[in-house]
């Protein structure tokens, strides 16, 4: 967790930091990442860097939990414009396809799970967090028409349809399709999903 310094900051030299940080941790594992980086990014002194942070491990957990807190207000968002499941994954589509295309999400996430692979305590922190976020979203859906009924089997399928999602968008960027085309490639696996492969 940051110093009290770093909160003292005004808001544009804390989203300056903060946004160095991001750069250099997307580009980087942790163990790549260097603090010489990140302050001539952000335009900062070295000594300024250790009255904000304890040390880079410091100010790495601390974005990439920004991070997931930014992705987590986002979904939970959307999750009340409908109470729809899959009409929920199509709306929050555009908003993760652009946050791999314009923020490397992918790249960063990539960097983040192989940073973090080792950290067991924080891991299970994650999955933990992951879990009660899902809930949330779930919460607010009209499950009465799925399958499924246990907790497990609906976080189960929270987390297959957030996997599709994610193939397709990675998918589409490595075979250059447009956004719309991507949304018609999602909405066709999530059609598949929803009614099933086997005729009834």
């Amino acid at each position: 967790m940051p110093k009290d310094t770093f909160f003292h900051l005004n808001e544009e030299k804390r989203k300056k930091i903060m946004k160095a940080a991001k750069e250099e941790f997307t580009q980087n594992e942790l163990h790549k990442s260097r603090v010489s980086n990140i302050i001539k990014k952000a335009g900062i002194p070295r000594g300024s860097f250790y009255q904000y942070f304890e040390d880079l491990t410091d100010l790495y957990y601390f974005v990439i939990n920004d991070s997931f807190d930014s992705l987590e207000k986002m979904g939970q968002r959307y999750s009340k414009f409908t109470n729809d499941v899959f009409e929920y994954a199509l709306l929050s589509f555009m908003y993760d396809y652009e946050g791999f295309v314009q923020d490397k999400r992918h790249q960063f996430m990539r960097n983040v799970v192989k940073s973090i692979s080792n950290d067991k305590r924080y891991i299970e922190n994650f999955v933990h967090r992951r879990i009660e976020y899902i809930e949330d979203v779930l919460n607010n859906m009209d499950l009465s028409n799925v399958r499924l009924t246990s907790r497990e089997e609906l976080i189960k399928m929270y987390q297959l349809i957030q996997d599709v999602k994610r193939n397709v968008i990675q998918k589409a960027i490595i075979d250059n399709k447009t956004k719309d085309q991507a949304y018609q490639e999602f909405e066709w696996h999530l059609n598949i999903l929803k009614h099933g492969l086997v005729k009834e």
